[in-house]
């Protein structure tokens, strides 16, 4: 459909719903003309005598507040008024949301939308709304905090129950809430939202911490664990960018840690170790003078020995120490170790867990690896220790650092700032507990 008669007016087209402006640039939508174009469109208004509730076929799906159910919410008015006042054609129910936040305005087919100078904005697809903006089927309109997608569904009867029906409506939660968590990314990383908590490394020799590995985390809803903030970053391709600000975040929180301990930190496959990973570690070595840095790169990603060793000598020259993941995970290639040997080698849970349980035969092929890992002048950390006797048998196996949840859980810096003892068995200033010490061999 096409508008014609008003001088200057920009022309639209309905595509399947889909509104498609012909803007001069940099020209705004006068919105005097909209009303007009309202008047002379077939659109009544309310006081006009239409009915308050009319069937336009357009819809808003989502939650109308953080932490409820997603619904759909007919569009049910030329102008329909969006804000936290009660009186609004939709009341929001958040802090951040203004009270008359923006309009939608429909228009013949074609739905428009409007801030109306709300404090915290309103976006379409992401981007600010900051004049009167044409949206369709399939846009993503923010409010504040409050997330809707725009649907068109004219008039149908729908048999409840079916299961056609229930694999649609799960379909359309399953891409909204995609288009939800990418735009929290958005605010993760631009908000650099990113909270680093930290996990001791137990010691065994002087019974006392080594360092402790920054681990990300976040109160961003649904994306609170690294787990979901790196799924979510893949998708965008963001996970090298994610990555460096983890690093950045742990070591400018971290600088608050016992002075001379060590800070431990991860990397991501998708980073190129010379061209991602380095440079930020020269800008953290200026940062954190006082404290040892060591990254962590997965085991399973050394392939090009020449470019690990160039890697190595590079963080010799920074002064910080690197330390290979997860060894046992998958593919463990001694040689490559053995040939581009690390200040530090991790061995996964899965070798850890239960240890104290398994075959003789088996504990001591492992105390044969921590062995073979000690002739290469290479440290040996046992990850994933939850249990006391998990942690006399690795102590028994010659590992020199273990790590895991017997020894506390990963913590914000300031839980470590404190004093006091820890409930979970180490004290919060990262001294070993009474437990952890007669462990050691070295009761207080």
């Amino acid at each position: 459909m096409t508008l014609a008669g008003f001088d200057g007016f920009p022309k639209f087209r309905s595509v399947r719903r889909k509104s498609v402006l012909e803007l001069p640039t940099g020209e705004e939508l006068d919105w005097t003309r909209v009303h007009r174009l309202m008047h002379a469109s077939n659109v009544l208004f309310d006081d006009l005598g239409t009915p308050a509730g009319i069937d336009t076929g357009w819809f808003l799906f989502g939650c109308v507040a953080q932490g409820e159910t997603l619904t759909r919410v007919p569009v049910n008015s030329p102008t329909f008024k969006i804000g936290r006042k009660s009186e609004m054609n939709l009341t929001l129910r958040s802090p951040r949301v203004s009270g008359h936040h923006a309009e939608i305005l429909l228009v013949g087919e074609a739905l428009f939308l409007r801030d109306m100078g709300s404090r915290n904005g309103t976006f379409v697809n992401r981007k600010r709304v900051d004049q009167v903006t044409p949206v369709g089927e399939g846009d993503h309109i923010e409010l504040a905090d409050i997330e809707f997608r725009v649907e068109y569904r004219p008039s149908q009867v729908i048999q409840p129950g079916g299961q056609g029906t229930l694999n649609e409506t799960m379909d359309e939660i399953e891409t909204f809430e995609s288009a939800w968590v990418l735009s929290k990314l958005d605010e993760l990383i631009d908000k650099r939202a990113v909270v680093p908590h930290y996990q001791v490394i137990m010691g065994l020799l002087h019974s006392s911490p080594l360092g402790y590995e920054a681990l990300a985390r976040s109160s961003v809803s649904g994306l609170e664990n690294p787990g979901t903030m790196f799924e979510t970053a893949k998708l965008v391709n963001r996970e090298v960018e994610l990555s460096l600000l983890c690093r950045a975040q742990a070591v400018e929180s971290g600088c608050q840690l016992p002075k001379g301990s060590s800070i431990f930190l991860n990397t991501h496959p998708a980073e190129s170790l010379h061209d991602d990973v380095l440079p930020s570690l020269r800008q953290l070595r200026l940062a954190a003078p006082e404290h040892t840095l060591v990254v962590e790169i997965h085991e399973g990603a050394i392939d090009d020995l020449c470019s690990i060793r160039r890697f190595i000598d590079e963080l010799k020259d920074l002064q910080i120490g690197i330390a290979y993941d997860d060894f046992g995970s998958g593919r463990s290639r001694l040689v490559e170790l053995i040939q581009a040997p690390p200040d530090f080698l991790k061995f996964d849970i899965g070798l850890i867990r239960d240890i104290h349980k398994s075959p003789q035969q088996q504990q001591r092929m492992l105390k044969i690896l921590v062995e073979m890992v000690h002739d290469m002048g290479t440290q040996a950390v046992a990850e994933g220790v939850e249990k006391r006797h998990e942690a006399e048998c690795c102590r028994d196996l010659g590992f020199d650092f273990l790590q895991g949840y017997f020894f506390g859980r990963p913590k914000p810096v300031d839980d470590f700032l404190s004093t006091g003892d820890d409930a979970e068995g180490t004290h919060t200033s990262g001294d070993p507990s009474i437990e952890t010490m007669a462990i050691f061999g070295h009761p207080e």
